[in-house]
């Protein structure tokens, strides 16, 4: 993809302010909105989505979506001028996702995953601003045997989107369910996404069972 591409993809990635003609949920197209269609999923982990700033206003963002569908998910923004809650991401039972080499035993038992929304050099950036994430156990993925359809390819080649990781450590620790139909859902969404943009491209049929779930 040449830098006039990318360009072009990142202003179509972007709400407008006033949400004009965007559903101000899931941020797709008034015409083609999934609110009403979306599960939602009640999980024992809690999953706080640290999001930054500069993700709030894009349509690729997938934390939000991972939001709307979990009961148990909250976003918690991170870059604006107010002081930012560390405590927020303490507690017994807190692993932290962050890609390296680190992975613990399976022995033991998640209460709350901590996930950083963001390009990867942001979610550096949080990690090295927000000293509570460097107390916590970290659990890294490894990369998924199928690429999915995405809004934004991840820089490495291991990298996962935001509800991509949330999903695969729910389907390890918790059920394999839970993750189905979260990324049944990311495959929908972004299949309307690229509907509304005119993008054509291979999806997996099967990414709208989730819609009968529920």
């Amino acid at each position: 993809m040449n830098a006039w591409q990318r360009w072009l993809d990142k202003m179509r990635s972007r709400t407008p302010r006033d949400y004009s003609g965007v559903c101000p949920r899931c941020f797709l197209k008034l015409g083609s909105c999934l609110c009403s269609e979306l599960p939602r999923i009640d999980s024992n982990i809690e999953v706080v989505i640290v999001r930054h700033i500069k993700e709030d206003w894009l349509t690729s963002n997938t934390g939000r979506l991972a939001a709307l569908i979990l009961t148990n998910a909250r976003i918690v923004r991170y870059g604006s001028e107010e002081p930012f809650d560390d405590s927020l991401l303490c507690g017994d039972g807190t692993w932290l996702l962050y890609p390296g080499p680190h992975q613990i035993p399976e022995q033991t038992l998640p209460r709350r995953f901590v996930v950083l929304d963001g390009t990867f050099r942001q979610a550096r950036r949080m990690y090295k601003k927000i000293s509570a994430l460097r107390g916590l156990p970290e659990l890294s993925l490894s990369a998924p045997s199928q690429q999915p359809p995405r809004l934004r390819n991840p820089p490495r080649v291991d990298g996962l989107s935001t509800i991509e990781a949330i999903a695969t450590v729910l389907g390890r620790f918790e059920s394999p369910a839970i993750a189905e139909q979260l990324l049944a859902a990311h495959a929908e969404f972004v299949r309307r996404a690229d509907a509304t943009r005119g993008r054509q491209r291979q999806h997996l049929t099967a990414s709208v069972h989730f819609l009968a779930d529920h």
